[in-house]
């Protein structure tokens, strides 16, 4: 005989996990927001700005306040509903959010940023208006949320490297609507050096990489039959925000080899299972050389190898170091993950990759423009051990084309 008390707790367990998503989600909003008013985090606290109080506000400026806020209040509005509390959310939300965004915009006192009272403002209309959208589309996020067991099971290796590859391709993760920005972004298409092959083989490189780990990531999930609609989502978000995301300038061989990268994929997901792994691998090695051997000549004198740890990441801004890093995770996860499936050691793994990473390192004192360090063998361990941490679990499962 069944237990009845344990129904009322069965039937709970699924409000739970949706109200643990929008929770999860709400403090993602919450960080993003405060990344994007604070960024580059260049703080002068010698020599504050004036706040300014009133003044003309750009068209561009209102629409970017009004969307940095708006996602927030629709996800809170999600949330309060599922609570059956949406008044009460509501008010306590709006004294929450206008104090939130009053301590961002006072912070801006101290960053190469404008803060300005109208910002306030605006982020408050756009808190308002995702509220209504909010409102407005709650049954149909409940409803999708009733299947968010099955996010359980998402490949989180496979979500990783795909985060990987957007952090590698679009940081800052900044997008703004500013017009000499996006012009700045679009000229560069006609006037940088249309030959650059390392530039084009390392985006191609790395959209393969990204969309290889999106197919798993969906076929995880159950959606194989949106797979292609998802790995061409993808590639059109990616390239959209080369021109949209701040400090791009990507050139059209930057735009060709992310454009090329679904077509090499194509291809690959076709090939029996063991073949496909192999040529991830190989497309994730040669990646990794072409990044690693550049510029490809020479000097007579080396210059100084540095065995302590993190020494350029110390030395050059995170707008410099937080993309190399990420480039260097999403090629090294590639090859560790290309190995495991073939049935190689992980720990042979991590060490054969060890080794090569270290005498290309090694190599690189003799290399004009580059910094030879320790570090990069560092992010090889790591992405071995979270290889080996999030892998395993999956290892059964068929192809995802």
């Amino acid at each position: 005989m069944s237990n009845p008390a344990a129904r009322p707790a069965a039937a709970a367990a699924p409000a739970e996990r949706r109200l643990f998503a929008l929770r999860t989600a709400i403090a993602i909003l919450l960080v993003a927001i405060a990344y994007g008013s604070l960024y580059p985090f260049a703080w002068n606290f010698d020599a504050p700005q004036a706040f300014v109080v009133s003044g003309r506000v750009g068209r561009t400026d209102l629409v970017e306040n009004i969307v940095l806020f708006l996602p927030l209040g629709c996800v809170l509005a999600w949330y309060f509903d599922a609570r059956g509390r949406m008044r009460a959310g509501f008010l306590a939300w709006f004294v929450l959010a206008l104090v939130f965004a009053s301590v961002l915009q006072w912070l801006q006192i101290y960053l190469p940023r404008i803060p300005a009272a109208a910002d306030i403002v605006f982020n408050m209309v756009g808190h308002v208006l995702g509220w209504g959208v909010g409102m407005l589309t709650a049954r149909g996020v409940q409803r999708l949320l009733q299947a968010h067991a099955r996010f359980e099971a998402v490949h989180r290796l496979a979500l990783a490297l795909v985060g990987l590859w957007i952090v590698a391709e679009l940081f800052p993760l900044v997008p703004t609507l500013d017009r000499s920005t996006l012009a700045a972004n679009l000229k560069s298409l006609w006037q940088q050096d249309l030959w650059q092959p390392r530039r084009l083989l390392l985006h191609l490189g790395m959209t393969v990489i990204g969309l290889h780990a999106l197919a798993w990531a969906v076929h995880s999930l159950g959606w194989q039959r949106h797979l292609r609609r998802a790995a061409v989502a993808a590639t059109l978000a990616v390239l959209m925000g080369k021109f949209v995301v701040i400090w791009q300038s990507p050139g059209l061989a930057v735009v060709l080899g992310i454009a090329a990268g679904p077509l090499l994929w194509g291809r690959i997901a076709r090939a029996p299972e063991r073949q496909a792994w192999l040529l991830m691998m190989g497309v994730a090695g040669c990646t990794y050389l072409v990044y690693a051997l550049a510029p490809y000549r020479l000097m007579a004198e080396p210059t100084p190898m540095h065995w302590v740890p993190f020494t350029s990441s110390l030395e050059n801004g995170i707008h410099r170091v937080l993309p190399t890093v990420a480039f260097e995770c999403l090629v090294y996860g590639a090859m560790l993950w290309s190995a495991a499936r073939l049935g190689a050691s992980a720990r042979a793994s991590v060490v054969l990759l060890a080794v090569l990473v270290l005498a290309c390192e090694y190599l690189q004192r003799y290399l004009p423009g580059r910094t030879a360090e320790i570090s990069s063998v560092l992010w090889v361990a790591g992405m071995g051990w979270l290889v080996a941490v999030l892998e395993p679990q999956h290892l059964r499962r068929g192809p995802p084309v």
